[in-house]
């Protein structure tokens, strides 16, 4: 068959899908709206559902009850957490000037998650059917931003495998640390620039893998 040169048409979008997609992060922005006025135990599915102006027939297409729910949640923070790690991991070097950029970014995401953390955090311990899922879960999204951190291998030549996976981890768990005082616990601090004391800790904790050694404090 002759090549007439045309290009095959771009897939129509399954608008069906989509509309799910919309769907599912309305109900949970609406539980969030409806868990941070009412204690999780308190609250109905038909609560959400008002909440999210849907019928409560939909809600439950979507989730089968509210730890289901709080799950959803709870994924969503380690989806923008798995972002934002994904973004200092695909920088080309780390630098002091780098880190400390990121550490802007992050923080806007934090801020944007903050109200979805609190939420997850208060209802989590009523949700979870048992408390080594909660530790899986934090585990496994753990292991991932890590894995993230430790690439290329060329970033961290010289250095031990195992030492730069925990050099990770200890970084991982000082931001967020920080961040879950800071922004989410609303925590006062009287530093001009916070995240300037932040981004020395973590240039020191990264130290083997920065390009700018001489930047580090």
């Amino acid at each position: 068959m002759q090549d007439t040169g045309r290009m095959e048409p771009t897939p129509r979008r399954n608008l069906r899908e989509e509309q799910k997609i919309l769907t599912h992060r309305r109900l949970l922005d609406a539980a969030v709206t409806v868990f941070t006025e009412t204690p999780f135990l308190e609250t109905r599915m038909e609560d959400i559902a008002r909440a999210a102006g849907v019928t409560r027939a939909t809600v439950y297409a979507h989730f089968p009850g509210k730890a289901e729910i709080v799950d959803a949640l709870v994924a969503r923070v380690y989806g923008v957490l798995g972002e934002a790690y994904a973004d200092l991991a695909a920088l080309p070097r780390w630098t002091r000037a780098d880190i400390r950029n990121w550490l802007d970014e992050a923080a806007a995401r934090w801020r944007e998650m903050a109200p979805v953390r609190r939420v997850a955090n208060a209802a989590a311990p009523a949700a979870l059917r048992s408390l080594g899922e909660g530790r899986v879960q934090y585990v496994e999204a753990h292991e991932r931003y890590v894995a993230m951190l430790v690439e290329p291998p060329e970033r961290w030549r010289g250095v031990d495998p195992a030492e730069a996976r925990q050099r990770a981890l200890m970084a991982v768990l000082q931001t967020e640390s920080f961040f879950a005082a800071w922004i989410a616990v609303e925590w006062p601090l009287e530093t001009a620039d916070p995240l300037h004391l932040l981004a020395d800790s973590l240039c020191h904790l990264l130290a083997p893998a920065l390009e700018n050694d001489s930047a580090v404090t």
